[in-house]
């Protein structure tokens, strides 16, 4: 049930290893929310607020966004591996560069400062101060003398300090002017301390990039994140029925085998349709899954009933001049963080120094989501050009950023998947025992996905677990044997594995 990432790896195991396969898909497309538009693509969203409203992508013929997923981490080896088996081609993602930019209204009186002078300066006033205080023996208890000096030949390297251990500016965070013949590299005037602090730049992402899930080397694929899913569609695309929405499931107990009859729609014709299947998979998001009538257990209702999916906005933008890449700016990839409703900016990885480009203008959680979800597109557009201005005067330039080819997707808004991720809190009891819960099957029925895996959010977590109901659908056929309750297992800790915030 559903063709997202997920279904789409279950199917091709199951087909790889000669089961008999049918996918039933609400939408009229595959990959769920790994979904890449490009010229005349639509997509629709529904709300309280704005009814029921569809977006048109009116890019130049070439350009693409990643209105969902955008990046694949090397540890991911799952992805990495089904990539190399469908023949999909990938290319270096850029999580951060040192050009990138930090905003805020609480310091450097609301100019955007680069991320190599917030970096750098910030280690070498930390040098600064813990080389003072072991200067003063402050932290004798600790140090042996040997350590001492030690660590203070450590941070004279971590700070770039001056040799009376004193932080003065860094070259690390580039010239203060041009280079000449005439004119060697002089150090940027240093960001003072108190600026720093008040920015309190580490509660805006500053330091995802080093985070396991976002260190380098990332990848993307050639041409957009779904030549995944065009990839597993030129292998199981033809057992994919569309349209296709789910309005009932039963499971049916016999006394020789179990089995799962499930009842679907044509969402064009009305036409309904009814399948008694040996095993189901369901990769359905789990609050709509929740919504659909079935006789489920009690303690699997519960855990159904429990879990939920986080709300995220993204916005995307057509440049006619790549202003970012100037001399100016110097950005080559990367994201640029900002302390309002946007939250970040991402530049392309890819077609540098190309005549246009596209950018995510937007990506948002939690309560700035829902705000910018209650917008109508003109209004989302207009706030999001106003915060980027921030970063870029250039948005509020309608010939290099044309607001009519603005887009916006509020992912807990869109029709069939209702959020962006399943919002698990790995220290909540409830949440623990409904995790594991729903990595059990319910008779023969199964849920998949990202949102029953430690890696909610991610492409390798949805593939994670259809490897693993693979393996439990193989085992059940192989020993006949019906499976016990599921011993408690840690949730994932949503927030920080999708949003870096720890």
């Amino acid at each position: 049930l559903g063709a997202g990432i997920g279904g789409l790896t279950a199917a091709y195991l199951l087909r790889n290893a000669d089961y008999q396969v049918q996918i039933v898909e609400a939408q009229n497309r595959a990959g769920g929310r790994s979904y890449t538009v490009r010229r005349d693509y639509t997509f629709t969203e529904e709300s309280p607020e704005h009814g029921t409203t569809t977006q048109t992508c009116r890019f130049d013929k070439d350009l693409y966004l990643n209105m969902g997923p955008g990046r694949l981490p090397f540890h991911h080896r799952r992805v990495l591996k089904y990539c190399e088996l469908l023949g999909v081609r990938l290319e270096l993602y850029v999580m951060d560069t040192t050009a990138n930019l930090f905003q805020t209204p609480l310091a450097f009186d609301g100019k955007p400062q680069t991320r190599h002078r917030i970096l750098n300066d910030t280690q070498g006033y930390i040098a600064e101060l813990l080389a003072k205080a072991i200067r003063k023996r402050s932290l004798d208890e600790e140090l042996t003398e040997v350590d001492r000096d030690k660590l203070l030949s450590l941070l004279v390297d971590f700070g770039d300090l001056q040799s009376n251990y004193t932080y003065a500016g860094s070259t690390r965070s580039g010239c203060e002017y041009p280079l000449t013949v005439e004119q060697s590299c002089e150090p940027e005037s240093r960001l003072s301390l108190q600026y720093l602090l008040s920015s309190e730049f580490w509660k805006h992402r500053f330091y995802q990039p080093i985070d396991f899930e976002w260190q380098p080397t990332l990848f993307q694929p050639v041409g957009g994140m779904d030549r995944i899913v065009d990839g597993f569609k030129n292998k199981v695309g033809d057992l994919i029925e569309y349209e296709a929405e789910v309005t009932g499931i039963r499971l049916v107990k016999e006394a020789n085998k179990d089995s799962v009859e499930v009842t679907y729609q044509n969402r064009n014709t009305h036409q309904k349709q009814t399948r008694r299947v040996d095993f189901c998979i369901s990769n359905i998001p789990v609050p709509l899954l929740r919504a659909i009538p079935a006789n489920f257990s009690d303690q699997f209702t519960k855990a159904l009933n429990r879990a939920r999916f986080a709300p995220t906005c993204k916005v995307g933008w057509q440049a006619n001049k790549r202003f970012w890449e100037s001399n100016e700016n110097q950005i080559y990839g990367g994201i640029s963080y900002i302390d309002d409703i946007i939250t970040q900016i991402w530049y392309p990885s890819n077609d540098y120094f190309s005549g246009n480009g596209t950018l995510t203008g937007a990506y948002n959680y939690d309560q700035d989501a829902i705000n910018l979800g209650k917008m109508s597109l003109r209004e989302r557009l207009e706030a999001a050009r106003k915060s980027a201005y921030k970063l870029h005067p250039e948005f509020m330039n309608n010939e290099i950023v044309p607001i009519d080819l603005g887009l916006s997707i509020a992912w807990h808004n869109v029709p069939f998947q209702r959020g962006g991720w399943a919002d698990w809190d790995g220290s909540d009891p409830a949440d623990q025992e409904a995790y594991s819960q729903l990595l059990e099957p319910d008779g023969h029925f199964y849920v998949v996905g990202d949102q029953v895996s430690p890696l909610p959010g991610w492409q390798e977590g949805a593939m994670m677990s259809a490897e693993y109901v693979v393996e439990q659908i193989a085992a059940t056929i192989l020993r006949r044997i019906k499976p016990v309750r599921p011993a408690i297992r840690r949730a994932p800790n949503t927030r920080e594995i999708v949003q870096g915030i720890f």
